[in-house]
């Protein structure tokens, strides 16, 4: 089973792959369109003459680690070779708070000073301007990153520890919860379950802050109780099938989160503090059974009983929405339950995990390159940073007047960063390309190949082709250039047919040996740019 056989119906093509894995009781099943297949586990990948570290291997790992490499950087990362480059990748940074200057860290003002309409319609204005400039900010962080897994790994969290800017409604917690995510992406997972259980952000979300036990009055909401176990740490069911926890499970818990609430600002009663704090008043202080355990339990007891009473669920659960996000859609269990022994044996370190995987021969299995498909931010932000495009309207700082431009393109396909659609976070997977979705994104990349995209009669997402040709090293040979352009372009190389067509999108009807990249007689950019049309219009560009 070929698993790039993009946008076939029915029976997959017939190509040369050995049997697939069985992922059930070992019973036999019908292989599913798509389904991965592969030998490899979890043993090191070892570089050598017959497996060479070479571009594509790097390009991929590149590709699954951050939002969209350059041809430089894929260069660079096999010139340094396997060992060095994984062990880059791993290297963190501190995004600059660029375009949220005026509120990244500070007191979150809750409420206008004033029952004037005017000033709480400036109010009104200055916060939604905020949540604006939020979104610009996590975009700009992508489109300047360095090659690091980090902000991969905080796009993961934030699909999985889900907060909804618009419940939220105040952007200084949003920004709050991100860096929180940022700090734990790699860390220890049992404390990130306790850090974010507590997060101002979270409590408003699934509304912590309105649990509460105090005196005679008993408010207990079970929202953050469910989701703690359903979507956060192990699931409705293991792997055969079974309940992970109760309905009564989900009350005890709930009462046991009881008593955390919001802060006031060192600012005043108009402003609430950035973290959150325990009121022993509000908690419900009676005896729980939870997951069999019995006590007089407190958020972090809830969460260490999760830990040492479902701990094989934890780690299967946690691990197979790494495969997905890292790997295929379709999770090796195999596979999965190696990496949760690591997981469980580590202590709940996530670095180990996320390292075994990142030097496995499974995760350069040719069947597992260029297999996932591209995200909207992938597809927009990964072509502004791979590409080299500029004037991009989101990205200018110092300016706000129509800067939303990328956000608005994102969201009609599906994606607007703060805002997953609901506490289950962004399906992902297949469904980032749609029949309503797919003309869109190729229309935007044919626009940004033709350079035709303008706001107010000013170009937007300029595209320099003489510039990006010469990234590569020998843009004088037409033949070298058309393969390194599409190698980079590409997620797995072109076959013969879609080499010819590209290279006849380069040559134009010209002579190969007349070719120059600075020749202007040659048309250099206007042939170019037909090379990117004809690569952004192949299905396998809207994979990675």
């Amino acid at each position: 089973m070929n698993r790039r056989n993009f946008f076939t119906l029915g029976a997959p093509r017939v190509g040369g792959d050995s049997a697939p894995r069985l992922m059930g009781d070992g019973g036999t099943q019908n292989t599913p369109p798509f389904l991965r297949v592969s030998s490899t586990g979890l043993e090191p990948y070892v570089p050598g003459s017959s497996d060479p570290w070479d571009y594509a291997k790097a390009a991929h790992l590149l590709r699954r680690i951050m939002v969209g490499p350059t041809d430089k950087e894929i260069r660079k990362a096999v010139a340094d070779g396997f060992d060095t480059t994984v062990k880059n990748v791993f290297t963190t940074f501190t995004p600059p708070p660029t375009l949220i200057e005026s509120f990244a860290g500070q007191d979150p003002q809750i409420r206008p000073g004033s029952a004037d309409p005017t000033v709480i319609q400036d109010f009104s204005n200055a916060n939604q301007q905020q949540r604006a400039q939020l979104h610009k900010w996590w975009l700009y962080t992508f489109a300047n990153s360095p090659v690091s897994i980090q902000e991969r790994m905080t796009l993961f969290w934030h699909n999985h520890f889900v907060s909804e800017l618009n419940t939220v409604n105040f952007p200084e917690w949003m920004y709050g919860q991100n860096q929180l995510l940022r700090k734990n992406a790699l860390g220890n997972f049992k404390q990130f379950v306790k850090d974010v259980t507590k997060d101002m952000a979270m409590l408003v979300y699934l509304d912590g802050i309105k649990n509460f036990k105090q005196g005679n009055k008993s408010s207990i909401n079970e929202n953050y109780g469910r989701e703690l176990q359903e979507l956060f740490t192990m699931g409705v069911v293991d792997w055969n099938g079974n309940p992970n926890y109760t309905q009564n499970d989900v009350s005890e818990a709930a009462r046991a989160l009881s008593g955390y609430s919001g802060t006031t600002s060192s600012k005043g009663t108009l402003y609430a503090g950035l973290q959150s704090q325990f009121i022993q008043a509000r908690w419900d202080a009676g005896s729980k059974t939870f997951l069999g355990k019995t006590g007089a339990w407190k958020a972090d007891d809830v969460v260490d009983i999760i830990f040492s009473e479902r701990g094989d669920q934890v780690a299967k659960f946690i691990c197979e929405k790494l495969y997905r996000a890292f790997v295929y859609d379709i999770p090796d269990r195999t596979v999965v339950a190696a990496m949760a022994e690591t997981f469980k044996n580590g202590n709940w370190e996530l670095k180990p995990v996320m390292d075994q995987l990142l030097r496995s021969r499974h995760f350069y299995d040719p069947t597992n390159i260029g297999a996932l498909d591209r995200n909207p931010l992938d597809y927009i932000i990964g072509m502004v940073r791979g590409l080299g495009v500029t004037s991009v309207p989101d990205l200018q700082t110092g300016t706000t007047r129509n800067g939303n431009d990328a956000r608005n393109r994102m969201d009609s396909l599906g994606m607007t960063l703060f805002d997953p659609p609901n506490v289950k976070g962004w399906p992902g997977g297949r469904t980032w390309v749609s029949t309503s979705t797919l003309p869109v994104r190729q229309k935007f990349s044919i626009d940004v190949a033709a350079g035709s995209l303008k706001q107010a009669g000013t170009g937007i997402y300029l595209l320099d082709p003489i510039a990006f040709a010469k990234n590569f090293p020998d843009p004088n040979d037409i033949h070298q250039l058309s393969d390194d352009m599409a190698r980079f372009l590409l997620n797995v190389p072109p076959s013969a047919s879609e080499s010819a067509m590209l290279f006849a999108a380069l040559l134009d009807s010209g002579v190969d040996y007349e070719w120059k990249i600075d020749d202007p007689q040659q048309k250099p950019a206007e042939r170019i740019r037909k090379f990117l049309n004809a690569a952004f219009q192949l299905a396998k560009y809207q994979l990675y």
